[in-house]
């Protein structure tokens, strides 16, 4: 019995059928890169700031006026972590 040639290593750790899943990672920008993890962290941070924020504002512990900054700032947010995504992936086709 012959055994099949193995190929190099390619350094994919993910699924084929799910990719998206666990992605390369030897970039940077990769999903266990400093630079992913940092943007992400400060992203989720803000989400929950905004959470606090507005759950402080609904118990009248802070004005209103907050509750206001707090939406505006989650937008923000919120877009700020799809314009990561899509740099993110942008960069892996690239390097990938």
């Amino acid at each position: 019995m012959e055994q099949p040639e193995q190929q190099p290593d390619d350094e994919w750790t993910g699924s084929a059928k799910r990719p998206w899943v666990n992605p390369p990672m030897r970039y940077s920008l990769g999903s266990g890169g400093r630079a992913w993890r940092i943007a992400l962290g400060v992203v989720v941070l803000t989400f929950v700031a905004v959470i606090v924020l507005l759950v402080l504002a609904r118990q009248d512990v802070v004005s209103e006026s907050w509750a206001y900054v707090a939406l505006a700032v989650g937008l923000v947010s919120a877009f700020a972590a799809r314009v990561l995504g899509v740099l993110k992936a942008s960069s892996e086709d690239k390097r990938g």
